[in-house]
């Protein structure tokens, strides 16, 4: 999503220095914080947690001043309290259920050294045709029937302020989805289709919820939504970063 969002990775208003410690939760590969760590400082500490390590890259693979472990945002180690200049948290919309994400910005707030800074990156709304509504009326029904909240970018600014966070700043941004919007419009449905395929067991373990009842149907609707996203210009994703501040 970088390239989305005028190739930067820190959105936040701060500058990295040396003997700063940056915090990403729910990690994954760790690709933010190895793309962060050529931009900054080599005595910038670096931490990335998940709930499970098989994505963490190879460490011969990182500098030394990255570390990985197995946390969940939920649940980060008392001794990481008032820690980290900059926490940064992408993606976990899938993730964590309504009560989840109250507990996961607390310990950020937590974990947040005083005067530091968040960030979190969530989408927003997607939009094309019929097919495209149809698919949100599917995954909205999932959501529903796995308790998580797809359209957690509603609540996120009121849990940060809830939390005590200040500052907060929200950057928005639309981006095509399909061949009219060119190399990006491509990219960009390649990412999120894949996204959409992984929920292809869930939904049709629950029966489809009225919408698909087979994995040929299912098979089908993906196939007739990247069409109608490559034949639907305008079709478009919006992704949303929040950057608030722990008070001094």
């Amino acid at each position: 999503m970088k390239r989305g969002f005028d190739q930067k990775n820190v959105h936040a208003p701060i500058t990295l220095i040396s003997g700063d410690r940056v915090l990403e939760t729910g990690t994954g590969s760790g690709i933010w914080l190895l793309d962060l760590s050529t931009e900054v400082p080599i005595d910038v500490e670096m931490q990335g947690t998940d709930i499970e390590s098989k994505m963490f890259p190879a460490p011969e693979t990182y500098p030394n001043n990255i570390q990985f472990s197995v946390h969940s945002v939920t649940s980060l180690p008392q001794a990481w309290t008032d820690r980290f200049t900059l926490v940064h948290q992408r993606l976990l919309v899938a993730s964590l259920q309504e009560a989840q994400w109250r507990k996961a910005i607390n310990e950020i707030y937590r974990v947040t050294a005083p005067g530091g800074w968040i960030q979190l990156f969530e989408p927003s709304e997607w939009h094309a045709g019929p097919v495209n509504e149809k698919h949100r009326a599917m995954l909205a029904a999932l959501s529903h029937h796995r308790g998580i909240i797809w359209d957690c970018y509603k609540y996120i600014p009121q849990m940060l302020a809830d939390t005590g966070f200040v500052d907060l700043k929200v950057i928005q941004k639309e981006l095509p989805l399909g061949k009219w919007g060119g190399e990006d419009g491509v990219a960009h449905r390649k990412n999120l289709i894949e996204v959409w395929w992984g929920t292809k067991t869930p939904i049709l373990k629950a029966g489809g919820f009225g919408f698909v009842n087979s994995e040929q149907e299912f098979d089908q609707l993906m196939t007739d939504l990247e069409t109608e996203w490559d034949n639907t210009p305008g079709s478009t994703h919006t992704y949303i970063t929040w950057c608030a501040r722990k008070p001094l």
